[in-house]
């Protein structure tokens, strides 16, 4: 059927095919075409034989997930007996063409699987899987984006089968995996007679696994190793879904492929190979080479630092040398003459003493304020033979202690006189003896209501939590959100991470709800997070309709962050619904709330 399809054919009478484009599946051609009614460029791929109709409803199930990693699926139908499907351009290399002139760095390899599997996760959750992974359907853009095609598509074409959920997620999750290895190393960890290793060398194998990517790239890091080593392992570890494979790889930071890979990937054949590995040695010129071998700092001893200093120079700390005591001065007393000889900066002088010293008369005592006393040289500090003086405040303390130990008796024995059973009876009491006794038709007294009950009041307590998000029944990052509200700042739950604040253009929102204990009154919500920016907004409602009710509180988010109503509400759930997403301490957009409080 290669005949009925070629340059110039338009298909459906909407998409003119222009080019060819390589294409790694039997019975598949590619095409480059132009939608003629909304005048833009499309991918079209023909499936000429084979299995046409599982593959064409695997592609409507495939157009029902929407995210930006996902190549987005247009049309799909048929053509004069030819089924087809219309999906939007590809750009960028693919991974089997990055790797052709060399693996990429740990990090760059980390951050490109890991936005492959954050894209399958969201698909995974639809109940849609890829099970045909391989480094020819991973594409990386000019800016960094990563482009996953063949969702669903290509494992209908090859045979495979949907098996169960836990199956497929795994198969997935492996198969991540080896696009990970293949990226460290630039090499394909199965078999040589898989279909889906197309243009990258097989991975050597030891007693029948793959050897760990460690083995055969220096500077590989340990996590990703051993990630490696236990999934190809003969026990089933591992991840078991693409979920699992974001836990294991995050955080990652940006992807930094260079422009010409972007340029590449349009090409085909051997040209586009060959840009490829252009693009892959512009993008080694950008980053740091891995290190052969561990850097070592030079070492050097103190002791060996001072030896090297000219002889006769005081090594630093080391105190002045002594100076000879004199016959005639009192111990605790210092002399100092005032006078620094000249000398080396930095040297510490030395005083000179004569050979022969004249006798030196008795010291005069302290207050001898003759010729010679030591209070006549500023330089000298005279110790008093007597100690001084100094205040005692224990009498004064027993004084106050007796003073008050009077004042408790005088106010004990008020109290012993005054109570109800002593001479004298309360003032209240004998104004109540002189009223007249009151008649049967009195009112009984009202006890009077504590004014501090609000004050003692216990805050309202949460009794349960869960995510939401308005474009998936099962929220958003369900995974580990009671640690939110587990009262242990130490812990957190973090949603996806996005590209941009506004969840990448994918959603308008995605949000806590809060179940309280019982309903109760409300005038508040403090909620603690790793990071700054983004919105949030309070309501009493539900996560079912999270923006329907009164807009309690709204603000941006910081490190603590305090929400006081306006009035106090009654309620039972409380929603918050974030409608911009703040930044963490590693420049990401997602949120982390490392605890929860209501007030």
């Amino acid at each position: 059927m290669t005949e009925d399809v070629g340059r110039g054919t338009v298909l459906a009478g909407r998409y003119r095919v222009v080019d060819p484009l390589p294409s790694d599946l039997d019975g598949v051609s590619v095409w480059r075409a132009t939608d003629q009614i909304l005048d833009r460029p499309v991918r079209v791929r023909v499936l000429q034989s084979g299995a046409v109709a599982p593959a064409l409803d695997a592609a409507r199930r495939a157009a029902l997930v929407t995210d930006s990693r996902l190549v987005r699926v247009l049309d799909v139908g048929m053509h004069e007996g030819v089924g087809y499907v219309v999906s939007e351009q590809i750009t960028g290399a693919s991974l089997a063409q990055l790797v052709e002139r060399g693996p990429l760095t740990p990090d760059q390899a980390r951050a490109v699987v890991g936005e492959a599997a954050a894209a399958l996760e969201v698909a995974r959750r639809r109940g849609v899987h890829h099970l045909a992974l391989r480094p020819s359907v991973v594409h990386v853009s000019a800016d960094g984006r990563v482009l996953v095609s063949g969702l669903a598509i290509d494992a209908a074409l090859l045979g495979a089968g949907q098996g169960d959920a836990h199956a497929t997620s795994r198969t997935d999750a492996v198969d991540l995996v080896r696009l990970l290895y293949t990226g460290l190393t630039g090499r394909w960890p199965a078999g040589r007679d898989d279909p889906r290793m197309t243009g990258v060398q097989a991975a050597p194998v030891l007693d029948g696994f793959p050897v760990p990517p460690g083995e055969l790239e220096p500077g590989i890091p340990n996590d990703l190793d051993t990630l490696c080593a236990v999934t190809f392992g003969p026990h089933d570890d591992g991840p078991h879904s693409p979920g699992d494979v974001v836990h294991e790889l995050e955080p990652w930071g940006e992807i930094r492929i260079g422009r010409a890979a972007d340029d590449a990937g349009g090409r085909g054949g051997a040209a586009g190979a060959v840009a490829a590995g252009a693009a892959v040695a512009a993008a080694a010129a950008d980053q740091p080479e891995r290190p052969t071998a561990p850097v070592r700092v030079a070492r050097q001893s103190v002791r060996t630092a001072f030896d090297e200093l000219p002889a006769g120079t005081p090594r630093p700390g080391t105190p002045p040398p002594a100076i000879p005591a004199r016959s005639g001065i009192p111990a605790g007393r210092v002399e100092r003459t005032g006078v620094l000889p000249t000398g080396a900066a930095g040297a510490v002088p030395t005083p000179v003493v004569p050979a022969t010293l004249p006798p030196v008369a008795p010291a005069p005592e302290p207050w001898d304020d003759g010729v010679g006393s030591f209070a006549d040289d500023p330089f000298s500090f005279v110790e008093d033979d007597e100690p001084r003086r100094r205040f005692d405040p224990t009498a004064l303390v027993l004084v106050i202690v007796g003073v008050v130990v009077l004042i408790g008796l005088v106010f004990a024995a008020r109290a012993l006189f005054d109570a109800p059973g002593g001479d004298r009876a309360p003032v209240a009491d004998e104004t109540t003896q002189q009223e007249p006794a009151a008649t049967d038709d009195a009112a009984p007294p009202v006890a009077a209501e504590p004014t501090d009950a609000p004050q003692d009041a216990a805050p309202p307590a949460i009794a349960s939590i869960r995510t939401f998000d308005p474009t998936d029944p099962l929220g958003e990052r369900v995974e580990n959100v009671e640690l939110a509200i587990d009262g242990d700042p130490s812990t957190f739950w973090f949603s996806y991470t996005y590209n941009r604040p506004d969840f990448a253009g994918l959603k308008e929102g995605m949000g806590l709800e809060l179940t309280l204990a019982q309903e109760a009154t409300v005038s508040g919500v403090t909620i603690n997070v790793n990071g700054t920016g983004g919105n949030v907004e309070v309501r009493a409602t539900t996560a079912a309709t999270p923006t329907e009710g009164p807009l309690l509180a709204s603000s941006t988010l910081s490190q603590s962050t305090v929400l006081e109503f306006t009035e106090p509400v009654q309620a039972s759930t409380l929603v918050l619904y974030f409608t911009e997403l703040p930044t963490n301490a590693a420049g990401q957009f997602r949120i982390e709330v490392t605890e929860i409080t209501v007030s």
